[in-house]
């Protein structure tokens, strides 16, 4: 588990938009169309099988919502900030 400065050292580091709410990294994603939101839903779903570690994906036309939290220990942690950082990798990728 992080801290909660640990916490916002990490998401300074982030991509602007990411923030710390109910206890989860969030962060929403705008696009063009709801075709473009679920292709980059599935590139969120290969980061993620690729690390072991699944947000909360919700999907509302043409926003994507991402919520990142350890549920197994019902906090923040390094596994979190680790998605949030492939996850911008990914998309500077595109």
């Amino acid at each position: 588990m992080l801290s909660k400065e640990e916490i916002e050292e990490n998401i300074v580091e982030l991509d602007s938009g990411w923030e710390v709410k109910d206890g989860k990294v969030v962060k929403a994603f705008q696009f063009s169309s709801f075709m473009n939101a679920i292709m980059f839903v599935n590139v969120i779903a290969k980061v993620a099988e690729r690390l072991d570690h699944h947000p909360i994906i919700t999907i509302n036309w043409k926003t994507v919502k991402l919520s990142l939290k350890s549920f197994d220990v019902d906090a923040i942690t390094r596994r979190d900030i680790a998605l949030a950082k492939e996850i911008e990798k990914s998309i500077s990728k595109r």
